[in-house]
C-alpha cells in the first residue's frame, strides 16, 4: 500500500504546535519497514515490536552473598563441607542432611539445599563448620523469577534503546532483537557564500558551521545513514543542482536542508523543492528564532515519502527549528513514542528584554543548586547567534504577547539534553 500524505493548499504561516500537529496528520499513514538485529549493533535503535522475557529472572535460584548452602532441616548441628563453587559452576550430586556447599555470590543453589548461611555467621574448622548466627530456615535463597518471570513483556513497541534496555533484553534471553529500519537523511545547505574547512575561503565568504551543527545534531538524535550535499544559491546554476539533488533524494526518507528558505533573491530551496515534486505544507513558522522555515512532502517513484525540512541559514535559527520541528518528526518516522523534550520550569537569573509579537524561544543553559532549575539566558538571542550554541541545553518559552522577563521570575523551558 502506498503512503499517501494528508497534503492540501499550503499555510504561509503556521506557529510550531500547529506545524507538529500537521507533520503528524500528514505522516500518519507512513510504512516502517522491521528488520532484525544483534544487540551489538541495537544501541539507540527502536523496537518495532513488544520484546519479552524469553526464561526468568534470575534463571536458577541463587545465593545473594557468599556462604553456606545446607538442608535446612536443623541448623544447630554441624556440617560437612562437601565442595566449594563459583559462579557459574554447579554442585549436582545429593546434599545430604550433614552435608554443606561453600559457594560465592550469584551461585547457583544446590538442589536439597533450601538455606543459605552468610560467611560472617559461620566458624570453620577443616571441612567442617558450626553455625553461630542460625537465623531462620529456608532463608537467603533468591527464588526464579523473582524479578521477572518468563513471557513478561519487557519494553513495549517504540521504545529507544539504551544500555540499560539492551542488558535487561540480553539478559532475559534476546539474542535478535527487531528495530525499525534506520532513516536515511539527506542534509543539505546552501549557499555560495559557504566554504568547507580546508578549501580557500574568498573575501565576503565564510565557513560552513551548520553543516557541523547539523550532522553532529542527527548523530544525537538517532543512528541515521546519512548523506550530505552542498547546494549554491546561483540560480544559473538551479537546474544541475536539481538534478543532482533528484538523484541524492531518491533513497531518502527525510530531507533536511539550512539556508535558502526565507524571501530574500537568491533563496532558492523552495523552488528547488517544487522541482522535486514536494507538496508544501507551510512556508513560514510563527516564531523567534527560526521563522524561516520551509515543510513539504514527496511522494517518491518506489511509493514512499520523503518528508522536508528546510531550515534557516542562521546557526541560532536552524538549531531551534531543528529541535522544535524536525526532532519530532524524526522520532514519528523511526517509530519512536516520546517526541517531545521535556518541559522543566527555571528560576531566571538575567532579564530577558526583547518584545514578542510572536512566540519566542530563547537559548540558554540550565543548571541546578540544591533541587532549584536555574535558566540562564546566552548573552546574543538573534537568529545569527553562534558562540552561545557551544552551552545551549535549554530553550526558555516565551509566548507571544508576553512582556519582558525579570530575573527570578519562573519560566518554562524546554530541556535539549541531559544535564
Amino acid at each position: 500500500m502506498k503512503n499517501k500524505p494528508l497534503v492540501s493548499d499550503p499555510v504561509k504561516k503556521i506557529n510550531v504546535k500547529e506545524a507538529r500537529s500537521l507533520w503528524r496528520r500528514s505522516l500518519e499513514s507512513i510504512q516502517r519497514e522491521t528488520v532484525y538485529i544483534s544487540p551489538e549493533d541495537a544501541l539507540g535503535r527502536i523496537l518495532a515490536k513488544d520484546v519479552r522475557a524469553v526464561y526468568p529472572y534470575p534463571p536458577y535460584r541463587k545465593s545473594p552473598f557468599d556462604g553456606y548452602a545446607v538442608p535446612g532441616r536443623d541448623l544447630s548441628r554441624d556440617f560437612t563441607v562437601v565442595a566449594t563453587i563459583g559462579a557459574g559452576e554447579i554442585y549436582d550430586r545429593p546434599v545430604a542432611p550433614t552435608e554443606a556447599v561453600r559457594l560465592m555470590t550469584g551461585c547457583i543453589v544446590p538442589d536439597g539445599c533450601d538455606t543459605v548461611i552468610m560467611q560472617e555467621h559461620v566458624s570453620r574448622c577443616g571441612d567442617t563448620i558450626h553455625i553461630t548466627h542460625p537465623g531462620q530456615k529456608s532463608s537467603n535463597i533468591i527464588p526464579i523469577g523473582e524479578e521477572c518471570p518468563a513471557g513478561r513483556v519487557l519494553f513495549h513497541q517504540g521504545t529507544r534503546l539504551d544500555s540499560g534496555t539492551i542488558s535487561a533484553l540480553v539478559g532475559l534471553g534476546n539474542e535478535v532483537l527487531p528495530v525499525y529500519r534506520k532513516l536515511r537523511i539527506l542534509l543539505l545547505t546552501s549557499g555560495r557564500e559557504l566554504v568547507m574547512p580546508g578549501l580557500p575561503r574568498q573575501k565576503g565568504q565564510i565557513l560552513n558551521s551548520n553543516a557541523f551543527l547539523l550532522k553532529h545534531l542527527l548523530s544525537k538524535t538517532g543512528p541515521y545513514l546519512l548523506s550530505f550535499h552542498h547546494v549554491t544559491d546561483d540560480p544559473a546554476q538551479l537546474p544541475d543542482e536539481i538534478d543532482i539533488v533528484r538523484k541524492l533524494a531518491d533513497p531518502a526518507d527525510v530531507i533536511i536542508s539550512t539556508g535558502g528558505v526565507s524571501v530574500g533573491l537568491y533563496d532558492t530551496m523552495p523552488n528547488l523543492y517544487d522541482a522535486l515534486g514536494a507538496k508544501c505544507l507551510y512556508e513560514r513558522i510563527t516564531m523567534r528564532p527560526g521563522s524561516a522555515s520551509y515543510g513539504g512532502i514527496c511522494n517518491r517513484p518506489n511509493g514512499k515519502l520523503t518528508a522536508i525540512l528546510g531550515l534557516s541559514g542562521n546557526p541560532a535559527a536552524a538549531f531551534n527549528a531543528y529541535h522544535l520541528l524536525a526532532v519530532p518528526v524524526l522520532r514519528f518516522l523511526s517509530g519512536e513514542n516520546e517526541l517531545d523534550f521535556p518541559i522543566i520550569t527555571c528560576r531566571l537569573t538575567m532579564p530577558i528584554r526583547k518584545k514578542n509579537p510572536v512566540d519566542r524561544y530563547v537559548q540558554g543553559h540550565v543548571h541546578f543548586d540544591r533541587g532549584q532549575g536555574s535558566f540562564t539566558p546566552n548573552e546574543v538571542i538573534t537568529s545569527s547567534a553562534l558562540l552561545g550554541l557551544a552551552h545551549t541545553n535549554g530553550l526558555a518559552v516565551i509566548p507571544r504577547g508576553t512582556p519582558p522577563y525579570q530575573p527570578g521570575q519562573d519560566i518554562p523551558v524546554i530541556l535539549l539534553h541531559e544535564l
